[in-house]
């Protein structure tokens, strides 16, 4: 990450402060989670074939990179569900994928999350639909890599591509939250104020 650093620095600059602890241990597990699903490679299984475990592992790799972008969206105040990352060339990819599973309930969480997912189907190109979709999927068991063409390379590539273009979003919304807090102290309550 290309600003934790700075951050460390501000932080040990102005000190925590009251109610800004909790804040500032969101973005210590933010910071931890993100660092995961960067080095991530794959997760084993005895009994499994390799197609099934890449599947798998881009499934877990991008629930990982999902947590660590919700963890920032409490940290910086801005929910994940209200990202827009536009990327037409990686739902294209990802689209097959997505239609595959926008067809069953058992998918969604909520209506609004299903309405997106079919937008997404029929051209929006916000990938982080699809992340949440798949997230979603992943953390509440209903993702199979056949189900969510993620046994073949090009579909367990495309959830890689997802996962990446999450954490470089982090990475870019971080940077935007630093240059913008940039001498801040947290205060009581949990918010950030410039001294």
């Amino acid at each position: 990450m290309r600003q934790w650093k700075a951050f460390c620095d501000l932080v040990r600059e102005n000190g925590e402060g009251g109610g800004g602890l909790q804040k500032l241990k969101t973005f210590n597990k933010f910071y931890a989670r993100y660092r995961l699903a960067k080095k991530f490679q794959s997760i084993e299984a005895s009994g499994y074939s390799a197609k099934a475990m890449r599947g798998y592992s881009a499934g877990i790799r991008l629930l990982m990179s999902y947590s660590a972008a919700e963890l920032l969206g409490d940290a910086i105040d801005e929910k994940i569900t209200n990202w827009d990352m536009r990327d037409a060339e990686l739902a294209k990819f990802l689209r097959k994928t997505i239609s595959i599973v926008a067809e069953s309930d058992e998918n969604f969480s909520s209506k609004s999350l299903k309405n997106s997912a079919k937008a997404f189907v029929e051209g929006d190109d916000n990938v982080r639909v699809a992340a949440t979709v798949l997230r979603v999927m992943v953390a509440h068991g209903t993702f199979t890599p056949t189900g969510a063409d993620a046994l073949t390379s090009a579909g367990a590539k495309a959830i890689e591509n997802l996962s990446d273009a999450l954490l470089e979003a982090c990475d870019n919304k971080f940077a935007s939250w630093l240059a913008q807090a940039d001498g801040i102290v947290p205060i009581t309550g949990g918010s950030f104020r410039r001294p």
